[in-house]
């Protein structure tokens, strides 16, 4: 993707000052998201909402910084409000090739390793 965008000849790219909003091929909840991952690695990952409440608490039980707490969980509100549901074309425009599904993305880690998890 960044090398479609780096060799985008001539004195000024369509991409020159533009910010590509780049997705996945489609818009999922993150039930639906966890589900897929866990039926795509056989794994026994599992979405567990929380309250407000619930989530700040645990991630400071996990020694997160305030801050940190705070982009966590403002990122996971945004997605509840749809703010991050849009799906673009920008991958298959800019590489040829179709977006990679979640389900086919290899790089999750076991259960419970991930940075930031109890």
């Amino acid at each position: 993707m960044i090398t479609a965008v780096a060799l985008d000849e001539g004195p000024r790219s369509e991409h020159d000052g533009a910010t590509l909003e780049i997705t996945g091929p489609e818009a999922l909840t993150l039930d639906e998201t966890v589900t897929r991952i866990a039926a795509a690695t056989g794994r026994p990952y599992r979405y567990e909402p929380e309250t407000l409440e619930e989530a700040f608490a645990r991630r400071w039980r996990l020694g997160m910084s305030g801050e940190q707490i705070e982009t966590w969980i403002s990122w996971y509100q945004a997605i509840e409000r749809g703010e991050v549901s849009m799906v673009t074309d920008v991958v298959p425009r800019l590489t040829g090739s179709p977006a990679t599904p979640i389900s086919d993305a290899a790089w999750w880690p076991s259960p419970k390793t991930a940075r930031g998890t109890a």
